[in-house]
This record gives C-alpha cells, sequence and structure tokens, in this order.
C-alpha cells in the first residue's frame, strides 16, 4: 500500500492512501485530514499504511460522536448492564458526553478534545447542567463510560484505536479520614445508649463491618449478631482488619462486649 501527503493550509494536511483499484480497474483512495505541522502528517500516514498492512485500517465515516453512543447505548450498554448502571451511563451520556463530544465526527474525535472537555468540566462545568465546575470523581465517571463506548467502536470497527486510552482523566484527591478517639467513641455509644443505633454503632466500631453488612437483609438480622457477631467474610474484610478501639487494660475490647449483649 502507498499514500502521500498533501498541504491544504497553514497547519492542516490531507494523507491520500491509494487502495489499489476495484475489480472495473477504477483507481481508490481515501483521504484523511490531519491539523497539525509536517512532521505530525507524517506520522499519521505511517500510522495508516500500518494499519492497512495488518489488516486493522478502519475507513473514515460520517458517523458522529452522538450518534455512535447512541447505538452503543441500545445495541450494548441495555443489553450488557444492570438496569441500575445503564441508566447512570446514559444518564452521563445525554448530559455530558452528547452535548460536549458528540457534534464531532467519530473517526476525527481526538485525544485532545477529550482532555479540553475534562478541563472544562472542571472549571466550569458541561453543558446543559447546572453552573460550576464538576469534581474529578465526576468527570472520572464520565471518562470511564466514555473510554468503555469507544473501546466497543473499536470492536465494531468504528475506530482503529481508542483516543480515550490517550487522555490522562483528572485524578479524585484523597481525603484523609477523620477517626474516632477512645474518648469520642466512649461519648458516641454513651450518647446513642437505649436507641436502635446502639447495636449497629458497637458493631462498627467493634468488627469493621460495613454498612451494607450489618443491615443485611433477609435472615441476616442484628439479632444474629448478639451470638458471635457472624459476618460474611470477603478478600477485602478479613478477621485481622478488625477494628479494636480499646486497647488499655482498663476496658474491655469491644467485640467481648458484643458477646455479652
Amino acid at each position: 500500500m502507498k499514500g502521500h501527503i498533501r498541504r491544504r493550509g497553514r497547519a492542516s494536511w490531507s494523507i491520500v492512501l491509494d487502495l489499489g483499484r476495484d475489480a472495473n480497474g477504477k483507481r481508490q483512495q481515501k483521504w484523511h485530514t490531519v491539523r497539525g505541522t509536517k512532521r505530525q502528517a507524517e506520522s499519521e500516514l505511517t500510522t495508516l499504511l500500518n494499519a492497512l498492512n495488518t489488516g486493522s485500517y478502519v475507513a473514515p465515516a460520517k458517523l458522529t460522536v452522538s450518534e455512535d453512543l447512541d447505538r452503543w447505548l441500545k445495541d450494548y450498554a441495555k443489553t450488557n448492564l444492570a438496569a441500575k448502571t445503564y441508566d447512570r451511563y446514559e444518564q452521563i451520556v445525554r448530559l455530558h458526553l452528547q452535548p460536549e463530544l458528540g457534534h464531532h465526527l467519530l473517526s476525527k474525535l481526538q485525544p485532545l478534545y477529550i482532555q479540553a472537555s475534562y478541563s472544562k468540566a472542571i472549571e466550569s462545568g458541561l453543558k446543559d447542567t447546572k453552573p460550576g465546575g464538576l469534581s474529578a470523581q465526576t468527570v472520572l465517571h464520565h471518562h470511564r463510560v466514555l473510554r468503555e463506548a469507544l473501546k466497543q467502536a473499536v470492536k465494531w470497527q468504528l475506530l482503529a484505536r481508542n483516543p480515550a486510552d490517550a487522555v490522562e482523566p483528572p485524578r479524585p484527591s484523597r481525603k484523609e479520614m477523620s477517626v474516632l478517639g477512645e474518648d469520642q467513641t466512649a461519648k458516641l455509644l454513651e450518647k446513642i445508649s437505649g436507641t436502635w443505633m446502639f447495636v449497629p454503632c458497637l458493631l462498627a466500631i467493634a468488627t469493621g463491618m460495613r454498612r451494607v453488612e450489618i443491615l443485611a437483609d433477609g435472615d441476616q438480622s442484628l439479632g444474629a449478631a448478639k451470638f458471635g457477631a457472624s459476618r460474611r467474610r470477603s478478600k477485602r474484610h478479613q478477621p485481622h482488619h478488625r477494628l479494636v478501639v480499646f486497647r488499655d487494660h482498663h476496658f474491655l475490647a469491644l467485640d467481648r462486649v458484643v458477646h455479652q449483649l
């Protein structure tokens, strides 16, 4: 396969790929546009020729990002995701991704466009949303949805590569967890003594159980916690992770108190 570049403007280049001749002897060509320097155009030409030689080349189409996201929601997400997950993904697509990136041709979507949309979201939010910037965690969720949708576009051979893979999503800042001290924990338990919150809070303090484990449905009731505080095990939650607040010999470990309830 052969190809060459042509200047179109001050910072615009056309890449012409020669695909040979069809059954009627007519010459076949595919044109791509690159904005940037001549070196960038030459690099893109090399990439496209390599794709042609390896069979991974995808011809440019007039499908927009918005249309591709619609197709992804309908033909993939709706049948492969849980209902609640789908609803959340659809909300992200409709309210954020399509208004900001949907007008781009899918084949022309560049990592720079995606990166710029993330910066804009952090600073001032996206189109059709309430004023104010979005959190880094929220934009990270948007990135994951977009990356997954574009990944499927690659599998459908609508894209040769996923432009979202070359984007650095924002990193949410880690907040230091605030933990109650022994005196504060004792005051908390004294404050809620006699209320419905006492046993759940005591279990959380003594065992490190999560809310979903403490407030489990079915027959895994709080009553069972009186006799051993049994809980489901997981890799994330092993016995050695158990929090024992009272370590001084003047106090009983809370796990012992649980057994005496």
